[in-house]
C-alpha cells in the first residue's frame, strides 16, 4: 500500500531498543497510570528506548482528552450510555476527543528516540499511526490517512469517532477505524491509538503481533517482551499515579450531573 506520510519511513542509523507490552484488561485508571509512568521512564533513559504496548479495558470506560471540558460529560455519558452503561471516567494524559473504551484495542508507542522528538507534531502523529497502518495492513485490513477536515468541524463534536484528523486511519469506504493522541514532555512522547476492529476478527493478540513487527521492521531492532509485572516496576511512583488518577476521575465525576438519565454505572470508578 502507498503510504502517504512514506517519507517519514526511513530507517534511522541509531539503534533503537523496543520493548513488547501485552497488557490485557486492566481499569482506567490502571492504563492512563501505566502510560505515564511508562513515558516518565523514558524519559530518564540515556539511550533511545520504544515501548510498543496494547490494552483493553475491564469494564466499559469513557476517556476524556486532557484539555476536554467537563461540561462535555453529561451529553457524552447519554450519548454513549443510549447503547450500554458507562461503568467508570479517567481524564488521557493525551488530547484528542472522548472515547467509550470496551469495544476496542487500545495500544500505545511511548519513546525517547530522538530522531522522533525531533520531528514536527503532525509527522510524528503520521508516524506512528503509519506503523499502525503497516500492522492492519499485514492483518489484511486495508486502511487508509483520513483526509482532512477543518478545525471547527474537529472541535464541533466531543467524540472522538464522531470527527477525525489527518493521521487518523479510516477503511477504504471512509469509516474511522483508529485515531491517536498524543503527549509530549521534554525527552519524551506517548502516542495513544484505540482501534475498533470487533467486527474485523482482529483481536488483541493478532494486533499486538502486528505492531510489534512493524516497529521492528522500521527500526532495524528486534523486540523484547516485558510483563505486565516488569512494566509497574519501571515506574518507582506507581501509587501515587493510581491515586492522582482515582482522584481526577472523582472530581470529573463531582462536577458533572450524575443523576439519572446519565446512564453511568459507577461501580467502578
Amino acid at each position: 500500500m502507498l503510504l502517504k506520510y512514506q517519507h517519514y519511513y526511513q530507517h534511522w542509523n541509531v539503534f533503537v531498543q523496543i520493548l513488547a507490552l501485552q497488557s490485557g484488561p486492566l481499569s482506567g485508571i490502571d492504563n492512563m497510570a501505566l502510560d505515564e509512568g511508562l513515558l516518565e521512564w523514558v524519559r530518564a533513559q540515556a539511550s533511545p528506548v520504544l515501548i510498543v504496548r496494547t490494552y483493553q479495558w475491564q469494564a466499559p470506560t469513557l476517556s476524556l482528552g486532557v484539555h476536554q471540558k467537563v461540561r462535555d460529560i453529561d451529553f457524552l455519558l447519554k450519548f454513549y450510555g443510549q447503547n450500554e452503561p458507562v461503568h467508570a471516567v479517567v481524564r488521557r494524559p493525551t488530547g484528542g476527543r472522548a472515547i467509550l473504551h470496551g469495544h476496542d484495542i487500545s495500544y500505545a508507542f511511548i519513546t525517547n528516540a530522538p530522531e522522533s522528538l525531533r520531528l514536527p507534531l503532525k509527522e510524528a502523529y503520521a508516524l506512528y499511526a503509519g506503523l499502525t497502518q503497516r500492522a492492519l495492513t499485514r492483518l489484511e485490513m486495508p486502511v487508509r490517512f483520513a483526509d482532512a477536515v477543518g478545525s471547527r468541524d474537529y472541535l464541533r463534536s466531543p467524540v472522538c469517532f464522531e470527527t477525525h484528523t489527518p493521521s487518523d486511519l479510516v477503511a477504504m469506504d471512509g469509516q474511522k477505524i483508529a485515531g491517536s493522541a498524543q503527549l509530549r514532555r521534554a525527552g519524551g512522547l506517548l502516542q495513544h491509538g484505540a482501534a475498533f476492529l470487533k467486527g474485523y476478527l482482529i483481536d488483541e493478540a493478532a494486533l499486538f503481533k502486528a505492531l510489534c513487527q512493524a516497529a521492528t521492521e522500521h527500526f532495524q531492532s528486534s523486540a523484547t517482551a516485558l510483563s505486565l509485572e516488569e512494566a509497574q516496576a519501571l515506574v518507582p511512583n506507581w501509587a501515587e499515579l493510581q491515586a492522582r488518577y482515582e482522584q481526577s476521575s472523582t472530581e470529573i465525576l463531582q462536577s458533572a450531573s450524575t443523576t439519572k438519565g446519565s446512564h453511568l454505572v459507577p461501580a467502578s470508578v
